[in-house]
């Protein structure tokens, strides 16, 4: 879905995706994590991630050292509650707006990996290879 919003000099094409995410706890099994966001078409990986964190998607544990990876058919960045800011496994132009190679992304899925290392989870996926049919 395709919304229209006028900016100040300019219309600014916005669509919806869909946040997906892994438990982190029992407790946390009992509700859905489906939330659905705006952004804006044009918007690379980073600026994506920098509205997901803006709006707290990912909980917070106890002890400060959850690691997420962040995926769309293939893992695209790791994040720890430790570090301030991402490790990207794309390039930082991905989704790629504006170029014939564009990626439409409908969907981003997190993946908790509870308190591994976030250097041994980047490590381990960005040696990840998807399979070619």
């Amino acid at each position: 879905m395709y919304l229209l919003y006028f900016g100040f000099s300019n219309l600014v094409a916005m669509k919806k995706i869909v946040l997906t995410r892994s438990s982190v706890s029992m407790g946390d099994d009992a509700f859905d994590h489906t939330v659905v966001i705006d952004i804006n078409e044009e918007w690379t990986i980073l600026q994506i991630m920098a509205k997901i964190m803006a709006i707290n998607y990912l909980p917070k544990i106890q002890g400060g050292k959850a690691t997420w990876s962040l995926a769309y058919h293939e893992p695209l960045a790791v994040i720890a509650q430790e570090w301030d800011t991402p490790y990207l496994l794309c390039p930082d132009t991905y989704p790629y707006p504006n170029e014939k190679y564009y990626i439409n992304i409908e969907k981003l899925n997190f993946n908790y990996h509870a308190q591994l290392d976030p250097t041994l989870v980047s490590d381990v996926l960005k040696d990840f290879r998807p399979v070619s049919y």
